[in-house]
């Protein structure tokens, strides 16, 4: 099913705080996700700029592009999972594995065959309370998201607007 006009506005807009690019420093970051259950990152940039940092996310979730360009998939020490999920779309199998993600006790690294865009949605309604979720908006920075229960309702009131794959 396409998404509405208004489905896809809530799609674009950041879901949490917009740090522009010149805010999004080492400490800045640090302290964000200082304390946090669980760091979730979503996206090569977003990955590759913590692990740049010398965070590693808890689960980090990536396709191998950057504003639909291949690139080279960030480097770093985690486990990896491989799922599909075709663009524009949440995919039952997807969402599946990182449920199985999220319980992991080392990090993670899912790397999608397809696109992760939309992965994020899911991730707020799964993730840990007391997580951070942060992803790129392209051009403008770095979106912050903390997982509450009011972020948690949100995300899963979009997901049912918006449908998903079976």
């Amino acid at each position: 099913m396409p998404l509405s006009p208004e489905d896809e506005k809530a799609l674009k807009r950041p879901f949490g705080t917009l740090l522009p690019d010149a805010q999004v420093t080492r400490q800045k970051v640090s302290s964000i996700v200082k304390g946090a259950k669980k760091v979730i990152t979503v996206g090569d940039a977003t990955t590759e700029r913590l692990t740049g940092f010398g965070i590693i996310p808890d689960v980090a979730v990536i396709d191998g592009r950057e504003r639909r360009a291949a690139r080279a998939a960030p480097d770093y020490p985690a486990k990896e999972m491989r799922c599909t999920n075709p663009a524009g779309v949440i995919s039952k199998g997807a969402v599946d594995l990182l449920k199985d993600a999220l319980v992991e006790k080392k990090p993670v690294r899912v790397l999608v065959d397809g696109e992760e865009d939309m992965l994020a949605l899911p991730l707020f309604v799964m993730a840990p309370l007391g997580s951070v979720v942060l992803y790129g908006q392209p051009l403008e920075g770095l979106v912050v998201v903390e997982i509450t229960a009011a972020k948690r309702k949100q995300a899963k009131d979009l997901m049912d607007r918006i449908g998903m794959q079976d």
